[in-house]
């Protein structure tokens, strides 16, 4: 199921690792493990809610998130945007994912930038939603039973595919309605300014096509997907700002 748990969802495949992590485990950063930072940011989530909380974890978490940078292209030999250039694609997730990472980071710690503003005016209440698993569960019983249903129709007008291309459309879609769903839960709850957060944050990052998405999953996600979704005209629009892969602008 998606993870919703946290806003930096990514910063985890750092904290904790992960099998595209994995990729890298001959790396040594062993001098850039901080403890004490990963227990204070446990503690809240991994969701700093006020500029006091921000002023003390910033400079720990840039400081964690330079070494962790550092540490990759002096054992890679690469630069993290040769690495997110590489055809590789595990190779280019890592890159992607650590410069992802750190734009953000910036943003949220930059305290002269529109976005440190957006974020705090928006967290606490993205927050409340996002650690309760109601809506995320909602979201993503919502998404397997509305895929069954898109790939009948599909089979129905004769449009097949073998068992593997299933396979990952379902999982793209499935997670791609996921989002969709919790951004329209969170505009609901907590209001335009709180999703359009998390759609900038999803255009960083790119998790669709990061998740076995491939461009004629997406592609189908921006017109047959959504056209057989009949939404309203609000709600349209929110989910494809959510299907849209493409990054947002600076």
């Amino acid at each position: 199921m998606v993870q919703l748990s946290n806003f930096l969802f990514a910063f985890l495949f750092l904290l904790h690792g992960s099998s595209v992590w994995g990729f890298f485990q001959h790396c040594d950063n062993s001098q850039c493990k901080n403890p004490e930072l990963l227990r204070e940011l446990e503690q809240l989530d991994y969701m700093p809610t006020t500029e006091e909380q921000l002023n003390t974890l910033c400079p720990q978490v840039e400081e964690f998130l330079q070494c962790n940078s550092d540490a990759l292209e002096r054992c890679t030999g690469k630069s993290l945007i040769e690495l997110a250039a590489s055809d590789n694609k595990t190779v280019s997730a890592i890159g992607h994912v650590v410069r992802s990472i750190r734009s953000i980071v910036n943003d949220i710690c930059d305290s002269n930038s529109e976005f440190h503003e957006r974020y705090l005016n928006g967290i606490q209440c993205f927050k409340d939603l996002s650690v309760d698993p109601a809506p995320t569960m909602k979201c993503y019983q919502e998404g397997h039973a509305v895929y069954a249903t898109y790939a009948n129709s599909m089979a129905l007008l004769g449009e097949k595919e073998d068992d593997l291309k299933k396979v990952s459309e379902s999982r793209c879609m499935i997670t791609a309605y996921t989002l969709a769903c919790f951004a329209s839960e969170l505009h609901d709850n907590c209001g335009e300014e709180a999703r359009n957060i998390f759609v900038d944050v999803l255009k960083l990052f790119m998790p669709l096509k990061l998740n076995e998405c491939s461009e004629t999953n997406i592609q189908d996600l921006r017109s047959k997907f959504i056209d057989f979704l009949e939404l309203e005209d609000d709600q349209r629009s929110i989910y494809s700002s959510v299907f849209d892969t493409r990054k947002r602008r600076k």
